[in-house]
Formats: structure tokens, C-alpha cells, sequence
């Protein structure tokens, strides 16, 4: 837990420095008592590292640690308040075009004191907090893991190839003759592939997938992920996604099978269901009952992967494949792949003779091997592979399953600084399974105040250091390239179960997963707060959110509005809801909200009540077709994503864009006549990043606008 809590504090420090440097924090009065935080969260911080080297378990440290997850947070909820008025002030000053007015009508003195009075009250409780820590045996020691965060990456290529599976030719050989047999004479029979967690299951079903023979027998192929949600309405939608590439936008379980039925006509097909759980014979018949009913060419089958025995059985299986372990030989051709790959450590005698010692504790497990693997490579010299070697976390596994759970553990507790082990403890927001962009992954780290400038000496932007992290993760095996990548370019990525475990685990559990908007206890512990409606369900109402709540991630038919009265401190908003068609008003007084992704919704139209959100960094729609007149005071946006509609192409929607000098993403920019809408807009855009597709060339004024909008700099 202790971890966890550094999490929280170290967010504050990253906020508390950028405004104690603020001149307009001296005028108001507040910069000695940001001054007297600063150096409270530092005391308590090196406190928090003592409990931490110590691995301490007493009750009496656990409720402290509680206590001051609890205290950090109301401290960081001060802390965006004031930074919030500091920008507000910013915007206000820009339209008087005055550079110090920092008394505004909207900013009484009144407000100045209270804000003052709340930064003493939370120092007071980091103060009590840093007494109590010594009543029970806690003492400062020199902190010496923030050197961490600055360490320099060694890789020449950040991404190592660790899903390629070794040494199962064998394995793939003998499922694709069981799926192109005509042997079986029942209708669409069941293959099912077991094994353990981390055996690689899923990577040789996906091999199997990509066989030639297996593209040449089958005239469609289905991939669908079932976890632990067998719902039949929601494996019949996933399958017409994956052949239609769009959701059905229907629940009802007959419309459905009709549309796999106009699909699949006269087709053979491969149902590769991945990851299986439920062992429950009534569940899979009603599912199996649809399947039929679609119908399909003689020869269709079904692949299915699963870590249970009782699963095979449940679905009546036909053939049944044990995925066992890797073989000595080709475990250390795995490894060695991984540990000695270009830009790593050098490969050396002693190197080889530890890694051959470290490699039998893996078990022959694929997963356990790419990770310990990937953490190898990063290390020097012979006495860092050493203790690795002599670490105690291989002592506290007693089987396989264990031995593997404990590698990612020792994995994650190599990472090289605090920065990259929060970023990963973030990851726990996304459901399991997902299928996770980096820009996205990177810019919600952002919001949640994982990463900021300071942390890459000023060099660096945050985007840049964020993608640093993403690829220790990557060459940890903690995170995975999925397919849809380019060769040098990874895009897309996802956890294998057992991280995502890890994940929630040294998140302290503040994620809290529930389906079909079941009441949520009220808990200051959750953080994050993940819904997930089924085929069918819509949410309503929820209940019982903790007030503190900082994300929020809604998938399925719902609304936004109690959302956005209840928790206005949230960072983060995801919504992915295809019913939602308006942005509430109420939106606006989210003031500490910095990442809002409703590209997933039919929102149009954003309510004027967005541009009071400063602290927006990104924004991300479907589609839009106005923009409120006061876009422009978003004045810390980086990103802002959305599909532009074609009859639009001619309007210019961002009058004034030239002033959001922090832009980096931006789709489309229409020139036009308009005051506002000409080229030169672009000047100050300094940082823009990736692709602009820029319409209305025809309407540049001259040369000189042209020049100034200084394009070939970007």
C-alpha cells in the first residue's frame, strides 16, 4: 500500500512546484504557504519511503497509509482549485489584453483568503499526519528514489519482439490439422485448446488463425474474447463486429442471428473464442442454439482457449489440445532473444550461466520467460543479474501459477523509477482484455499528473516522456503489442490477465470494476471507477460514488448527467455510449477535468460550458458541427481529436485556434475570410504534431500570410 500512496504523493509534488514558481501565487499571498506544503509532502514522502524499504505490515502503519491516501488527495483537490483560478486569471488577463490584473470580479478577495486558509489546513494534516507517523515507530530517511525518474533509457530500439511464440511449430501443426479434418461428423464442433495462464494460449490461437491452410479452408474467420462474460447477446454482437467492423446497435438476441445469418450464408467459418471461463452446460447450450440457428457451410468449427478443465467438457468438446510447457532448449532460445537482444546487455559467460540458473525458476512458462527476459536485458553487469538470481520473491511461489505471478512482480518492482510503476498501476482502469492505444494510454497518464514537463529536465514534453514509459512496459512484457501494428511503429497494445491482476494489486485496488450499474459502496479508497453495461442494460442512476472520485470510464447505454453533477473532481471522463447525443451543461463545472473522450458517443455540438474547463489537455469527440465562441480559453488543450463530415469542409469552426498555443493534435483547419479562420492562425502552433489536413487554400490572403503560418517548422 505504501506504493500506492508515494502515487499520491508524488502527483501533489508535481502540481505544488509549477505554482509556487506562479508570480501571481506571490500576489495573492500564497506562495510561502505553497512553500511550507511543498516541504511537508517532502517530510512525509521520505516517511512513506521508510514504510515502503521496510515492507512494513503492521495494522498501525496500514491505517496510517490510509489515512494519508485520504489527506493527499483532499490536498491535491486544493491544489487543482487554486492552479484552476490561477488560469482562469490567465484567460481573463489575455482579453483585457492587461498583463497583471490579477484582482478580476470573478476572484473577490474573499476567494484569496479562503484559498489561503485551505492550503494551511491541508500542510496542518500532512503535519499531523508526519506526528503520528513517528508515534508509531516511522522515521525520515534520505529519499533516494526520485534520481529514478531522470534515469536514462540505454535502448536503441525501445520495442523487443516478445510475441513471437518459440518452439510451438509442433503445437500449431497439430491444431490446424484438427481444424481442417473432415473427420468430425458432428455440426460445428468444438476444438478447445488448455493450458495455464502465461502458456501462450491465445498467441497460437492467433498463429493458427494466420496459418495458410487455416485462410484457405475457412471463408471467414471470427476472433471473439470472452473472459469472464459469457453473455450470448454480447458474444453474437462481438462476432458481428468483428465480420462487419461496427456494432450491431441492437440487443435483441433473434435480430442478431438474423444478421450473422445474411453474413454467414452458405460460408464456412472459424469461431475462435479466446479465453474462456464459464463452465456452465446450460450457458453454453443457449449460446450454441444461436450458433446453429445462423447455420454456415458444413465444415465451420470452433476454436476455443481456456486455463480450465471443467470448460472443454462444458461445451462438448471434439478436440481437445494441453498446451505443456516449453522444452529446456527452446525456453532458452525464448530467452536468450529477449535478454540479449540488440542495444541490451552484452552476452557473456557468466551472463549465460546466471540466465540458465534464473531461466529453470520460469518453469517453461512463454510469459514468465518474456518478462524476466525483458527485465534482464536493461541490466549491466553480472552482480545486477545476480540479484535478481538471489531475489526472495522466488521463494514465495510454491506451483507454476505462482512462480509465474511472481515474476511479473519481480519485474514490476525492477521498473526504473516510481513514474513508470504509476503509469502501470494505471493501466488497471481499462477492463481486461482491452485493447489499448498508446497516444490514449499516454495522454490519460497525463491527466491523472503521472507525468509532467519537469520530469524530462524541461527537454522533453510530457507526450515524449510518456512514451519513454510506454516502452519499458513493452520490453517488461508488462504490456503487449497486439496485431494492427506497423513494423516500427507500435499503436495498440493490451495486458495478458495475470498482469492486469498485477496492475489492480499495486493500484491498491482504488479501481473499482462493476457491471450493469450495480450500487457502488461508498469508499474513499476508489479512485477509479469502471462500468461496463451489458447487451441490453442501460445505467441510469449511480449510487454511492465516493466524492473523491478522480476517473471515471462508462462503456454501454447510459447518461452522462449524474456523472457530471456528482463528481466534479473528476480528471478523467470516458464515455463510450453510443445512445448519448448531448454533452450536459453541467460538464463546465468540472473544473479539475483534463481528459474527456466521448469520441464514442453521438455528441455533436459542445455546450458553451466547456470552454470554463482550463485544465483540459485533451478532448476527444466524434464529430463536430459547432464550436462554442470561447474554444480559445482552452488554454492548456494538447489534443483535440474528431472526424470532421465532409459537407463541413467548407466552414471554419476554430476562429482564434492561433491562440491555444499548447496544441499539439489537430485534424482540420478550414481558411477562410473570416476574422480568425486565415492561415497565419497557425503561427504560434509551434508545437503541432502528426497529420493537419488543411481545406481552403483558396482563401489565403497573400504570400506573407502564407509565410507567417510557418508550416515547414511543425
Amino acid at each position: 500500500m505504501a506504493e500506492a500512496v508515494l502515487s499520491f504523493v508524488g502527483v501533489i509534488l508535481n502540481k505544488i512546484l509549477p505554482l509556487t514558481a506562479d508570480e501571481i501565487s506571490r500576489v495573492w499571498g500564497v506562495k510561502k504557504d505553497l512553500q511550507k506544503l511543498a516541504k511537508k509532502v517532502e517530510m512525509v514522502e521520505a516517511l512513506i519511503f521508510y514504510a515502503e524499504c521496510k515492507k512494513s505490515s503492521s495494522k498501525a502503519v496500514q491505517l496510517w497509509l490510509k489515512r494519508l491516501q485520504s489527506v493527499a488527495r483532499d490536498a491535491e483537490i486544493v491544489l487543482d482549485d487554486f492552479g484552476y483560478e490561477v488560469l482562469q486569471q490567465k484567460v481573463e488577463n489575455r482579453k483585457r489584453d492587461k498583463v497583471r490584473n490579477f484582482f478580476s470580479s470573478s476572484n473577490p478577495i474573499s476567494f484569496h483568503l479562503e484559498m489561503a486558509n485551505k492550503i494551511k489546513n491541508a500542510s496542518a494534516s500532512l503535519e499531523e499526519a508526519y506526528r503520528e507517523a513517528n508515534q508509531i515507530g516511522l522515521h525520515p530517511v534520505q529519499l533516494t528514489m526520485t534520481s529514478a525518474d531522470h534515469k536514462e533509457d540505454r535502448s536503441t530500439d525501445p520495442f523487443v519482439d516478445g510475441s513471437e511464440m518459440m518452439g510451438r511449430e509442433v503445437e500449431e501443426s497439430h491444431v490446424v490439422r484438427m481444424l481442417i479434418s473432415s473427420d468430425y461428423k458432428k455440426d460445428l464442433p468444438v476444438m478447445s485448446i488448455v493450458g495455464l495462464g502465461g502458456q501462450g494460449k491465445t498467441t497460437l490461437a492467433q498463429l493458427v488463425l494466420k496459418n495458410g491452410s487455416v485462410v484457405k479452408h475457412f471463408d471467414e474467420t471470427i476472433w471473439v474474447c470472452v473472459s469472464d462474460d459469457f453473455k450470448v447477446e454480447r458474444l453474437l454482437n462481438e462476432m458481428l463486429q468483428s465480420l462487419e467492423k461496427k456494432n450491431a446497435e441492437t440487443t435483441n438476441r433473434e435480430a442478431l442471428v438474423s444478421r450473422l445469418q445474411e453474413n454467414l450464408q452458405g460460408k464456412s467459418y472459424l469461431l475462435v473464442l479466446d479465453d474462456v471461463w464459464n463452465d456452465n452446460r446450460e450457458k453454453w447450450d443457449r449460446m450454441r442454439r444461436c450458433l446453429l440457428a445462423i447455420g454456415g457451410a458444413l465444415g465451420s468449427k470452433i476454436l476455443a482457449t481456456t486455463r480450465s478443465d471443467e470448460v472443454a467438457p462444458a461445451m462438448q468438446t471434439s478436440g481437445l489440445y494441453h498446451l505443456e510447457i516449453l522444452s529446456d532448449d527452446y525456453s532458452w532460445m525464448l530467452f536468450e532473444k529477449l535478454a540479449f537482444a540488440d542495444g541490451g546487455v552484452r552476452k557473456t559467460r557468466d551472463l549465460v550461466d546466471i540466465g540458465r540458473r534464473i531461466l529453470k525458476k520460469c518453469g517453461g512458462v512463454p510469459l514468465a520467460i518474456k518478462v524476466i527476459g525483458g527485465l534482464l536485458y536493461s541490466k549491466k553487469d553480472a552482480s545486477e543479474w545476480l540479484m535478481i538470481e538471489k531475489s526472495e520473491i522466488w521463494n514465495k511461489s510454491s506451483n507454476i501459477a505462482d512462480g509465474v505471478f511472481s515474476v511479473l512482480k519481480l519485474s514490476y518492482e525492477n521498473l526504473p523509477s516510481l513514474s513508470v510503476k504509476q503509469c502501470f498501476a494505471s493501466c488497471s482502469i481499462f477492463p481486461k482484455d482491452t485493447v489499448m492505444e498508446k497516444e490514449s494510454l499516454i495522454q490519460i497518464w497525463m491527466a491523472q499528473g503521472l507525468i509532467n514537463d519537469a520530469k524530462g529536465g524541461g527537454h522533453l514534453q510530457m507526450e515524449d516522456i510518456g512514451s519513454d514509459y510506454f516502452n519499458i512496459l513493452l520490453r517488461s512484457s508488462l504490456l503487449q503489442a497486439t496485431f494492427g501494428n506497423s513494423i516500427n511503429k507500435i499503436k495498440f497494445c493490451r495486458m495478458h490477465d495475470l498482469v492486469h491482476d498485477l496492475s489492480l494489486q499495486v493500484s491498491n485496488n482504488c479501481c473499482l470494476n462493476t457491471e450493469d450499474g450495480m450500487e457502488v459502496s461508498h469508499d474513499d479508497e476508489v479512485m477509479h471507477l469502471i462500468i461496463i453495461l451489458s447487451q441490453g442494460k442501460m445505467l441510469k442512476n449511480i449510487k454511492g460514488i465516493p466524492p473523491n472520485l478522480q476517473t471515471f470510464y462508462l462503456v454501454g447505454d447510459g447518461m452522462l448527467e449524474d456523472i457530471t453533477k456528482t463528481s466534479r473532481h473528476l480528471c478523467v471522463l470516458k464515455g463510450d455510449c453510443t445512445n448519448v447525443t448531448h454533452l450536459p451543461n453541467a460538464v463546465g463545472d468540472m473544473k479539475h477535468l483534463r481528459h474527456l473522450h466521448i469520441s464514442k458517443t453521438r455528441v455533436t455540438a459542445l455546450p458553451d460550458s466547456i470552454t470554463k474547463l482550463y485544465n483540459l489537455i485533451t478532448l476527444k469527440v466524434f464529430c463536430v458541427k459547432e464550436i462554442p465562441k470561447k474554444f480559445s480559453n482552452l488554454i492548456n488543450l494538447r489534443h483535440f481529436q474528431f472526424l470532421f463530415g465532409a459537407a463541413l469542409v467548407q466552414s471554419c469552426l476554430f476562429a482564434g485556434i492561433g491562440q491555444l498555443s499548447n496544441l499539439q493534435t489537430l485534424p482540420y483547419f478550414v481558411v477562410s475570410q473570416a476574422k480568425g479562420c486565415q492561415l497565419e492562425e497557425l503561427e504560434h502552433l509551434s508545437n503541432l504534431r502528426g497529420e493537419l489536413e488543411i481545406f481552403g487554400l483558396e482563401n489565403v490572403s497573400s504570400f506573407e500570410s502564407a509565410a507567417k503560418a510557418n508550416l515547414s517548422k511543425k
